[in-house]
């Protein structure tokens, strides 16, 4: 018994306490991090630099990179090899034609690999180049745990990134203001310069149930589990949170956006190690 409560005792001593006096929250996420916008200061990590594979949080690096190079109204192609790419995608066939801005709305809002395929080999010629000028970029953001393989997310050997990278680079694409304003559109319309249409949704639900949600992105693969990174605002205060094989992802990413808009932040040099601890206490339920 005597040694039970010597080893509660450490546990206590060794515990970081809250900013503020806010309550850690309790996530199911194996790893996450919370980081604010404007600063780049982390506010919360669990394993934020645990190597992972991202599944469609790839795209977010995707769309950085064709919101730097936005062409509007450039009408792209669609090559076989776009049209091949499977799993979640606008259906696109060989041949199709649709706009630069149609197709980043659709990888971004709907997870359209083939779109992104289609986008990577306008800008760069092929997928393989654009995916370097990916790692280059990541390199350059200062994401020192991540390796990209693709354009968009799927399972690949070798594809990993971390929340904390994740994080980096939804801070650098929220700065970009076509990318910004796409990630945060509920619905839009997609068209074909043929006449076709398609009505797509985001798969980010919090831009519809939490107030000052302002985006970003969901992913999902059998390796990598529920993935999202959401970004809100409140007070003029933004958040992001990443995280990364969640058994409930809304769930966790709600925990920890409540946490990150609570928080003041720190004066002096950023702590990212701060809140790497998790306990319980966390106001939602499943």
């Amino acid at each position: 018994m005597r040694t039970l409560l010597c080893l509660c005792l450490l546990l206590c001593v060794a515990m970081p306490a809250p900013a503020n006096g806010a309550v850690l929250p309790a996530i199911t996420a194996e790893a996450a991090v919370v980081m604010d916008l404007d600063t780049g200061q982390v506010l919360y990590g669990k394993g934020e630099h645990e190597r992972r594979p991202p599944a469609s949080l790839t795209k977010v690096m995707t769309g950085y990179l064709a919101g730097k190079q936005f062409q509007a109204q450039q009408w792209i192609t669609v090559s076989e090899t776009a049209a091949s790419t499977g799993e979640s995608s606008l259906n696109l066939k060989t041949g199709d034609v649709l706009t630069f801005d149609a197709l980043l709305h659709g990888a971004l809002m709907k997870s359209a690999n083939d779109a992104c395929v289609a986008l990577a080999e306008y800008m760069a010629g092929t997928e393989k180049n654009f995916v370097q000028n990916m790692n280059l970029q990541a390199c350059l953001l200062g994401c020192k745990d991540t390796n990209f393989c693709n354009s968009n997310g799927l399972p690949a050997e070798g594809h990993y990134s971390s929340a904390y990278d994740l994080a980096l680079m939804t801070r650098a694409a929220m700065q970009n203001e076509t990318f910004a304003a796409i990630v945060q559109k509920q619905q839009y319309m997609v068209h074909w310069q043929d006449g076709r249409q398609l009505l797509v949704r985001n798969t980010n639900r919090l831009l519809r149930e939490y107030p000052g949600a302002i985006g970003v992105k969901t992913g999902t693969t059998n390796e990598a589990g529920q993935c999202l990174i959401a970004v809100a605002e409140k007070a003029g205060k933004r958040v992001i949170v990443v995280v990364l094989k969640s058994k409930n992802r809304f769930y966790d990413a709600v925990a920890l956006l409540d946490y990150g808009l609570s928080v003041q932040l720190e004066t002096e040099t950023p702590r990212s190690a701060i809140h790497n601890k998790e306990t319980s206490g966390g106001r939602l339920s499943a």
